[in-house]
């Protein structure tokens, strides 16, 4: 028989005398058999009956891995698409199955032992010389290595899906808890939340973010798995659950130490829209130097501030009805009056308390006082009037002036 030159799947020549994919094709059927037996016995995980999806891809994989190989041998030019996908699913069904790759690498490796077994048993009844079973094996492990990483690309692809998956399901909850129409029920919330494999928590508080400087739209795993999020929009934010357990706000501190972010107030899971429009209110407030922080602040430490800000186009009507007479003044004495009038209606009219809040003589304060008695007369002595006023005078301290009220148009 003229000697042939076959080119394994490293390319490297393997000169033979007799045809060596000749001879190993004629073993296929019964070597499948004995690796497939030996991978039941030698792998936990695959000691069941080979029934089904499973049972299919296991004999399928080691049927197209046995004769792809030969095929190489023979023709290194050979397509692979198809045993390609065989071990791209394999890898699949493990992800699938809730494993990662342990075991399907073991029954590579058992598949791979079995296999060289028999081509060395073949190769010494036929003959052939150390050059050739050399670079046979080097050739049969190579193609092992291959398939494995086949399956671990299978395996990340099919994690990868079930993640983007995983998030889209989460994304769409995050929009309807937060959507203010609340025309999904409870039944569809919840069937969504099982999906996305999410527990409905008792309670909930949104943060609002100002500037997302950390790229992407995820945080993991700088934050909880439970936590819902969506920071690829102008208005980043987050749903923490459960928000007042330990550690939660080490959390968010840490995961957003880039950002200037707002925690709204801890509420259940139907009033997470309100939490939400908290946190923005309040981070708003603190982009305008109204609400002082470094870093984030708590809704729950700025409520009286938020209720004051809430409506600013009623309390700028109060302040055109109850200001009048202090806009009229120059800006030193009307904010000094202005504090002057909060510390009495907060005080209850002593001069001495009020001296001392103020860090002021009292001679000062009854001096004031009596300004502001030529200034607003018996107005002063109105219930009424002193809780508007105090509003009043509350926001206009609050943004550090005490501007004139603005006139109507």
């Amino acid at each position: 028989m003229a000697e042939a030159t076959l080119i394994t799947p490293l390319g490297t020549r393997i000169p033979t005398a007799p045809d060596v994919a000749l001879v190993l094709r004629s073993e296929l059927s019964s070597l499948a058999d004995e690796i497939v037996a030996e991978i039941r016995r030698s792998v936990p995980e695959f000691d069941r009956p080979l029934r089904g999806r499973f049972g299919t891809g296991i004999r399928l994989g080691v049927e197209q891995g046995l004769r792809q190989f030969v095929d190489q041998i023979a023709d290194p030019l050979a397509r692979r698409e198809p045993g390609i996908k065989v071990y791209q699913g394999l890898g699949r069904g493990e992800y699938l199955e809730g494993r990662d790759l342990d075991a399907l690498q073991a029954a590579y490796r058992v598949g791979a032992r079995v296999a060289w077994r028999r081509i060395a048993e073949v190769g010494r009844q036929a003959g052939w010389p150390a050059q050739t079973m050399s670079l046979l094996a080097e050739a049969a492990f190579t193609h092992v290595d291959e398939i494995a990483a086949y399956s671990v690309e299978g395996h990340s692809q099919a994690r990868e899906n079930a993640t983007g998956r995983l998030q889209h399901l989460r994304q769409r909850l995050l929009e309807l808890i937060l959507a203010r129409d609340r025309s999904i029920s409870g039944d569809a919330l919840s069937g969504l939340a099982r999906e996305a494999q999410w527990r409905l928590p008792g309670t909930v508080a949104c943060v609002a973010v100002t500037e997302w400087r950390g790229g992407g739209s995820r945080l993991e795993p700088a934050v909880g798995p439970d936590v819902l999020m969506d920071l690829g929009q102008p208005d980043p934010c987050l749903l923490v659950p459960d928000p007042d357990a330990p550690g939660r706000q080490n959390m968010l501190a840490h995961a957003l130490r880039d950002s200037l972010f707002a925690i709204g107030p801890s509420v259940p899971l139907a009033d997470a829209p309100l939490s939400l429009r908290l946190a923005g209110q309040a981070l708003s407030l603190v982009q305008r130097g109204v609400i002082k922080c470094d870093h984030y602040v708590r809704c729950t430490d700025e409520l009286s501030t938020l209720l004051l800000f809430h409506d600013e186009d009623m309390v700028q009507l109060m302040t055109q009805r109850r200001y009048g007479p202090l806009a009229a003044l120059r800006a030193h004495q009307r904010i000094r009056l202005s504090e002057t009038l909060l510390a009495w209606l907060a005080t209850g009219g002593s001069a001495p308390q009020i001296a001392a809040s103020l860090h002021i003589h009292a001679q000062t304060v009854r001096y004031r006082m009596r300004q502001l008695q030529e200034l607003f007369g018996d107005a002063m002595d109105d219930p009424n009037w002193k809780f508007e006023m105090e509003i009043v005078l509350r926001t206009q301290l609050l943004l550090k002036t005490a501007p004139a009220p603005r006139q109507p148009a």
